[in-house]
């Protein structure tokens, strides 16, 4: 099988779990069974900041269970804090790639064949 956490998959899952804009105040939702939660971390010194996003994933069913993060870093330095890394990675805890890929393949046709996202509200 290929790699799971390419950038293409990572997208996709993206696009599947439809998280709240940052502006939003909420950091759980549900999205095609799967429980979703973000955290944001940030540091900010005199010469360097970062910021980094995780994003649990959580599919609790008997089988075919999985759980991973996607975690998002972005680094900047220099007086005009410029954006010197970006990088975005997944990582599965526990469960299989395969379990974790095939919901997400479910998920983004009945999300595109919907034509609308569909999440459930906490």
């Amino acid at each position: 099988m290929k790699r799971v956490g390419t950038a293409r998959t990572i997208a996709d899952i993206e696009f599947v779990i439809d998280a709240p804009s940052f502006g939003d105040a909420r950091r759980c939702w549900q999205a095609y069974g799967v429980e979703c939660r973000r955290d944001r971390h940030r540091f900010s010194g005199p010469i360097y900041s970062f910021t980094v996003d995780v994003v649990d994933l959580r599919l609790a069913k008997a089988s075919g269970a999985w759980h991973a993060v996607i975690v998002s870093e972005s680094w900047h330095a220099g007086p005009d804090d410029a954006n010197i890394r970006n990088i975005k990675w997944l990582k599965i805890l526990s469960g299989k790639a395969s379990d974790l890929t095939a919901w997400m393949r479910r998920s983004r046709s009945m999300k595109v064949d919907a034509g609308t996202p569909r999440r459930a509200e906490p």
